[in-house]
């Protein structure tokens, strides 16, 4: 039954076995299946990366041996990948299904790697692994505790248990590099390569596996399991293979989706032609002179109806003559373009023998006009795109002639989103918006890669459509794996930029615990005073980072602060005496654990307990040691208080509103110095108002804070671009048939 949001589960503890019901055991096996869709594409992320790596490490080799050893491992590798990774898959989830169907030793079941003892008794080898595999651990267990304190939470309540470990938990860190660890054993080779592969593993996997973790909890909090426990601050990158597979997934429902619309889309292509056949009707009543059909003969005036009329053929083949003309002759700014729009228009009438504007021969036939005319509205509106470039807005509008050659062709154009001639204009458009002109214009720039792909449109494009579903194809490979690299760097920023956000909050934190307890005990002795200046502090900090505030940990840190201000205080009474001679030596045995987990000088800790112990001793006999004024105000040292400098005045207006409505996504472009730069918010912190901007190969190209934003709306100096999830064509559309309805405003005010 549930209870408080909340489901209750029954649970067997006389026995070793447990007993779910069939509502916890379909929870269970739904997450079973997030780890076994996973795990094995994270292990291909992996693997497609161990050749790579170790051709590299060959290529750089300095002896022929090196190289012959790198050579031979990537052959040993490939052969044995396949066991590998099912002997991997199959230890992992092996593990989650004991974890379920059998109740845990009272004790931690799993501890460190190896102990201290433990060490001494391995070989060199064997231990460097250890250290590997156990950095790699604790890496990955201070990057996701938040994710991995929820499902340690809501593991233990789904089957009643008291507490859950992450190192308990069977797809936690541990769990994952230990399964690995021992999936390797099936290779011998040489050490080297052996941490090669795991320093691999921690990226391509450990580096990905937080997306696993936010879809059991997810798959958690929908079925009730401890819903409100955490809230989720951010949400884990997903690895490239993994996010491949969801896309393939989806193919399906989108391919049936897209059937039943297929009629739909059939109907809105008609009414797409037939409202900007109204606006271009409305325009011309209303003596629109921008109307390319105007510009030709025996267009705009009634009289000249009776002028025999151009056949589509007879457009088309003109229009492929003036293409050939546009592939020579290359626009370098949309002024140009304007320019060659007006020669293009001149030559299109004199190609088709229809006379002057004076004196005409011949005219469009009405249909032929209207598309001429909407195409030259979707170009104007590019042009006119301030979210394009003006070097791309250049590129772009040579494909003017080719899509009016489209239209033609093929009427679906307009309606059909999935056209191939308007994907491949979107696509185009859409890579165009980041760019910013460094000066590269190279064949492999993304200028050299648009100019290419409209320079073989313009070169190669007679009538076969199926050409622009090429071009497409291959300008989409590119800009994926240009967006992979992209991903990957903006992530190892939003990864850097959030640890050191941690680490502030983690700071901070510890700061205002000890300044509190040097307010709250101003008397002080030095020898407090410098082993939670120097050394503890670190230790409070270090247990924040890995476990957080409502860790065993950090709260025993705190505690041994309590306890060793209190053992300082004088002792008048003979129990309080008592009580600290008792307490003494466990209280030494933490401070001296928690200085050797943070690899404290251990000639300098000696000192500070020398010191404590004269200040024990004083306490002991009731008196107070002397306390040093100065330092105890330097308790907590400046660096660590983290003192702020004065922020600039805030001013909460519509324009800081405006700012701070920013979303993850969204492109900016701002003034710096006397250059525009475009930027897309990447990252926006939950502590602070920084925010990262990143270009779009991900690499930052600026941090602000929502004031500075702000400051730069106010003084005209940066904008929003447009939504540009809403691809070109829509947007054009979309704005002309806007103006359709204003335009039918103005001719009826009534």
């Amino acid at each position: 039954m549930a209870r408080d949001n909340v489901i209750s589960f029954d649970q067997n503890p006389g026995g070793r076995r447990r007993v779910l019901d069939a509502r916890t055991n379909a929870l269970v096996a739904s997450c079973r299946t997030h780890v076994s869709d996973t795990l094995p594409r994270l292990l291909q992320e992996l693997f497609e990366h161990v050749d790579d790596e170790l051709y590299q490490l060959a290529d750089k080799s300095a002896s022929d041996v090196l190289q012959t050893l790198y050579f031979d491992a990537m052959r040993e590798l490939r052969k044995l990948r396949e066991p590998i990774e099912q002997s991997f898959l199959h230890e992992q989830l092996a593990r989650y299904d004991e974890f379920w169907l059998h109740v845990l030793p009272g004790q931690d079941a799993t501890s460190e790697v190896e102990t201290s003892d433990e060490l001494s008794l391995v070989d060199n080898d064997e231990l460097e692994e250890n250290l590997a595999v156990s950095g790699m651990v604790s890496k990955a267990e201070n990057r996701y505790h938040r994710e991995l304190f929820a499902i340690n939470m809501r593991f233990a309540q789904l089957v009643s248990m008291p507490d859950l470990t992450t190192r308990q938990n069977p797809v936690g860190p541990f769990s994952l590099a230990e399964g690995f660890r021992e999936a390797m054993r099936q290779w011998g080779g040489d050490l080297g390569v052996r941490l090669v592969v795991f320093k691999l593993f921690d990226r391509y996997v450990m580096g990905y596996i937080g997306g696993l973790y936010d879809d059991i909890n997810d798959a958690m909090v929908a079925a009730g399991v401890l819903p409100k426990i955490v809230q989720r601050v951010r949400r884990n990158p997903v690895a490239p293979s993994v996010q491949r597979a969801r896309d393939e997934s989806n193919a399906t429902v989108a391919a049936e989706a897209a059937a039943e619309e297929a009629q739909a889309e059939e109907v809105s292509q008609e009414q797409v032609l037939s409202m900007l056949g109204q606006l271009l009707s409305l325009r011309r009543d209303h003596g629109a002179r921008n109307l390319y059909s105007r510009r030709l003969p025996g267009s705009g005036d009634a009289k000249h109806m009776q002028l025999p009329s151009v056949a589509s053929t007879e457009l088309l083949d003109a229009l492929h003559s003036l293409q050939r003309d546009a592939s020579v002759e290359a626009p370098v700014s949309p002024q140009e373009i304007y320019q060659l729009q007006n020669e293009m228009l001149v030559s299109l009438g004199r190609q088709l023998d229809m006379g002057t504007p004076e004196a005409p021969a011949k005219r469009l036939n009405q249909v032929d006009q209207d598309l001429l005319d909407v195409i030259g509205m979707l170009f104007d509106f590019i042009l006119d795109d301030r979210n394009v470039p003006d070097a791309m807005k250049a590129l772009l509008g040579r494909l003017q002639i080719p899509m009016l050659k489209v239209a033609v062709l093929d009427r679906s154009f307009f309606g059909n989103k999935q056209h191939a001639a308007r994907r491949l204009l979107n696509t185009l458009a859409r890579a165009a918006m980041g760019w910013v002109d460094d000066g590269d214009r190279s064949a492999k720039s993304l200028y050299g890669r648009i100019e290419s792909a409209v320079g073989r449109i313009l070169s190669d494009f007679n009538d076969d459509i199926g050409l622009f579903a090429q071009v497409y194809d291959e300008f989409s490979n590119f800009v994926d794996r240009e967006a992979r690299g992209a991903e990957v760097a903006e992530e190892r920023i939003n990864q850097v930029t959030r640890g050191q956000e941690q680490l502030l909050v983690a700071r901070r934190r510890v700061a205002e615990v000890l300044n509190q307890f040097r307010v709250e005990q101003p008397d002080l002795p030095p020898a407090v005073v410098n082993i939670l200046r120097e050394g503890w502090h670190d230790v409070m900090l270090l247990a924040y980072l890995r476990e957080g505030e409502e860790s065993i940990a950090w709260k025993d840190a705190f505690s041994a602060v309590e306890e060793l201000i209190w053992s300082v205080q004088p002792k008048v009474e003979p129990t309080d005496r008592q009580r600290m001679l008792k307490a003494i030596p466990d209280l030494l045995k933490r401070m001296r654990d928690g200085l050797n987990n943070i690899s404290f000088d251990q000639h300098r800790a000696g000192q500070l307990f020398k010191d404590l112990q004269a200040s024990h001793i004083a306490a002991l006999r009731g008196e107070s040691d002397p306390v040093d004024a100065e330092a105890v105000d330097e308790l907590v040292p400046e660096e660590v208080a983290l003192s702020v400098a004065a922020e600039p005045e805030v001013i909460k207006d519509d324009w800081y509103e405006k700012a701070a409505a920013l979303q993850v996504g969204q492109w900016l472009e701002w003034q710096r110095d006397d250059t525009w730069v475009r930027g897309k918010l990447s990252w926006r912190s939950q502590v602070t108002s920084a925010c990262i901007f990143v270009n779009r190969k991900g690499m930052k190209v600026a941090e602000m804070s929502v004031n500075d934003i702000a400051v730069l709306f106010r003084a005209e100096q940066a904008r929003i671009l447009d939504d540009l999830n809403t691809p070109l064509m829509d947007r054009a559309l979309t704005a002309k048939l806007v103006a359709r309805r204003d335009t039918e405003e103005a001719a009826d005010p009534d």
